[in-house]
């Protein structure tokens, strides 16, 4: 292990040597520095995984030169768990090499503070010296001698070439202080960019985890960052008046100082105005009169002075135009004009709380409620209701801290800030449009923009990482390359996946045009993916876990797999059904080598479960590629139920049957073989535990005839009517999933012969376990 670190070590400098010799990039150059001082503490975190810390810090040295050649775009980096990679690590070094900068200038300014200060008051005794013998000299001028005279002469003379020098090394010291200010404010103004650079990568980086389901990165570093530059930037308001007597009759100075003293309050508002942030986001897709919650937080609020005198926060929403104007302020560092709310929400007005613990000032909002909505009047600016954008605007106002003690020209700041866009919705039905459009605008909205709009058409390449990572939150699993690939045909209505990375995806082919492959449909690719992700989480969520479902594949590709020379009779995999939406298929291989599919819905899922259609029907034997189904799908069977003393147990049995009539799908071309299992009530077999089931069928709707004859059942007089004509076997022919309903001890009572009292059901719901 500590021979690698060596070896990174001197790897490490050759690379430090190479960015330095590769161009003048200030920023790349004082990282590299820090990197080697740094090892030592990065080499402790990284005990016993020396392969993995040599890697991750090459690439990231690669990373760097890929900067520094303007091939690539520094972009933050998020760890599995939320952090901050070390990327951004070193740009915390960076801030801290700019800070060890500003001390160290700061430190030289106080120096020279002092000595211009003792150099301006040895100035002043002299002169007030000077004047009080020149006053004495001049009361007894009459009296006084030739020698006398000459002598004050000299005396004079001396004290005024002393005020000469003492003024030249004031303005000498004066020029000195005043350069290393503007030298400080430069330092200061890369400090200032850094800071805002790690809040508007934090909001990025929230903005993402809304789709991956991600914590944000923690905001200790940027808190930390924050309240450094506030210090500095607060003590350095010292200076303008501390030198306000050494430059009052200096014009030159004056001008100078002032100018500098402008600058630096304009970054003091500006810095608060970008630390009152929103932490946690409220939903992005609100229904109306529903309530929700959000969070607020002012970073380094203890040193804005917030903390004996905490804001009152209001909350209103507003439309995407007045989201326009907040967020053009706020990068412009300009005031906003009284801000035009377009909707109510109750609870919205409540005093932020300081905690003594964390040293933070912020404010949860857990009762929210939007009361009222007022959308736009011009219907052609939004199609749709899901497609129209607001934002939950925060609002407070903060007193400037020390406006007294260093005179700062604003004294009372309004602070800003709007949530992520959220849309309206006032039923479930529109959710899922409503998650189509904040999906898009998560996923492409570009930094710090003006307004909620976006480029309409992006590469496949950035479309299915953004995919992937919404199916890692909402089913805990994220898709496989040839899943990914398989959507992106879906989308893009081609067939050939070679370069699909770098086709476009616009807006209108991912949410608003109908599926063209393999046929026309009737609903959108989101509509059908959000569909699959939905009967997920209701249905098979653990399952699809366990990674038993393959989910997104073609039906030719499931044909191929399952016709492989390897595959045994009854396998069967299972894949969502591209023809309709929110259904899965389980496609199986006869002993004749035919490929068999039966389709459920989330309703058929509902009343007998995924694992139990799998498991009972003995046509099912092997999860592809050749794997015993009872090895897999046995601990999801929730057949059994808890006995209760006194009582018999109904179960619920799925059969697959092979019927004497070929189905064909009116939604689906080729006859294609989808069946659903709620088409099929009058097919359900049924048997008992222990009793035969042919005793039980004559029982079934007896009636007595008129004429005291022989019971004719029903079922017997149908086909006496309407005998029915058995057909071969068709080879195509279809096979539908049969339920088997088992009859508890009163039923079977109540069929007895004889016994025609109530006449029972056998498909009635109360002896279908659900």
């Amino acid at each position: 292990m500590q021979n690698e670190f060596m070896n990174f070590q001197e790897a490490a400098k050759r690379k430090i040597k190479e960015m330095k010799d590769s161009g003048d990039v200030d920023m790349i150059v004082r990282t590299s520095v820090l990197l080697e001082e740094d090892c030592m503490t990065i080499f402790k975190s990284f005990n016993g995984k020396a392969p993995e810390f040599v890697g991750h810090i090459q690439n990231l040295l690669d990373e760097e030169l890929k900067i520094v050649h303007g091939e690539s775009e520094m972009k933050p980096i998020v760890n599995s768990n939320g952090a901050v990679s070390l990327l951004n690590d070193l740009e915390g070094s960076f801030f801290a090499l700019t800070v060890r900068e500003i001390q160290q200038i700061i430190q030289n300014i106080d120096k020279l503070t002092i000595k211009v200060g003792d150099q301006y008051d040895y100035q002043r005794l002299t002169q007030e010296d000077l004047h009080r013998k020149t006053n004495q000299f001049r009361n007894r001028a009459a009296n006084t001698s030739e020698a006398e005279c000459q002598q004050f002469e000299v005396m004079r003379t001396n004290c005024n070439q002393t005020l000469q020098m003492l003024h030249n090394q004031i303005l000498k010291l004066l020029s000195d202080i005043m350069s290393l200010l503007e030298a400080g404010k430069r330092y200061i103004q890369d400090a200032f960019d850094c800071v805002v650079k790690e809040i508007d990568e934090w909001k990025d980086n929230q903005r993402y985890c809304m789709i991956s389901g991600r914590p944000p990165p923690s905001l200790d570093i940027i808190e930390r960052n924050t309240s450094t530059l506030i210090d500095i930037l607060i003590s350095n308001c010292g200076y303008y008046i501390r030198l306000q007597d050494q430059v009052n009759d200096k014009p030159e100075f004056k001008a100078r100082l002032h100018t500098w003293y402008n600058e630096h309050t304009t970054l003091i508002g500006t810095i608060i105005s970008r630390c009152f942030i929103v932490d946690q986001q409220p939903p992005q897709v609100m229904k109306k009169d529903t309530r929700f919650s959000a969070s607020v937080r002012i970073i380094a609020g203890e040193r804005w002075g917030l903390a004996l005198k905490q804001p009152t926060i209001k909350v209103c929403l507003i439309n995407a135009d007045q989201a326009h104007r907040v967020l053009y302020a706020l990068n412009k560092s300009n005031d906003i004009s009284q801000i035009h709310r377009c909707g109510e929400v109750s609870n919205g007005e409540k005093m932020m709380e300081y905690s003594s613990m964390t040293k933070t000032v912020s404010l949860n909002f857990k009762n929210l409620v939007l009361r009222k909505l007022n959308r736009t009047t011009d219907r052609r600016a939004c199609e749709l209701v899901t497609e129209e954008k607001f934002a939950v605007y925060f609002q407070c106002t903060v007193n400037m801290p020390y406006k007294d003690t260093y005179q700062l020209s604003e004294v009372v700041k309004t602070l800003h800030a709007i949530s992520l866009p959220v849309t309206v919705i006032v039923h479930g039905s529109q959710s899922p449009a409503a998650e189509a459009t904040i999906f898009w605008d998560n996923c492409f909205a570009p930094p710090n923009r003006e307004a909620f709009n976006h480029p309409g058409a992006h590469p496949w390449g950035q479309l299915k990482d953004r995919i992937n990572d919404l199916f890692h939150k909402m089913t805990e699993r994220p898709l496989k390359t040839e899943a990914l690939a398989y959507l992106g045909t879906k989308v893009l209505n081609v067939d050939d996946t070679k370069d699909i990375d770098n086709h476009l995806v616009t807006w209108q082919a991912f949410a608003k045009d109908t599926l063209k492959k393999p046929s026309e449909r009737s609903f959108t690719f989101w509509d059908w993916m959000y569909s699959c992700i939905d009967l997920i989480k209701k249905h098979f969520l653990p399952m699809w876990k366990d990674d038993l479902i393959l989910g997104f594949i073609s039906k030719a590709r499931t044909e191929a797999l399952l016709k492989a020379p390897t595959t045994q009779p009854n396998n069967f995999l299972l894949r969502f059904s591209d023809s309709t939406q929110g259904m899965i298929s389980i496609s199986y291989i006869t002993a004749e080598n035919q490929i068999k599919n039966l389709i459920y819905t989330a309703k058929d899922l509902q009343k007998h479960g995924l694992a139990e259609r799998i498991l009972d029907p003995p046509v099912y034997k092997f999860l592809y590629p050749n794997i015993a189904k009872e090895t897999k799908f046995q601990k999801y069977y929730r057949q059994v139920q808890e006995e209760v003393p006194g009582y018999e147990r109904d179960l619920i049995k799925a059969h697959v049957q092979l019927e004497q009539q070929q189905y064909e799908s009116p939604t689906t071309p080729q006859h294609y073989d989808m069946i659903s299992s709620s088409e099929f009530n009058d097919s359900f077999l049924m048997e008992t535990m222990d009793y035969d089931m042919s005793n039980l069928l004559p029982a079934f709707d007896q009636r007595p005839n008129s004429n005291n004859g022989p019971v004719v059942s029903q079922q017997q007089q149908q086909q006496q009517q309407h005998p029915v004509h058995h057909h071969p076997q068709h080879p195509q022919q279809q096979q539908r999933p049969q339920q088997q309903v088992v009859v508890g001890a009163a039923d079977r009572a109540r069929m007895q012969p004889g016994n025609p009292r109530k006449r029972l059901n056998p498909l009635s719901e109360r002896n279908i376990l659900p």
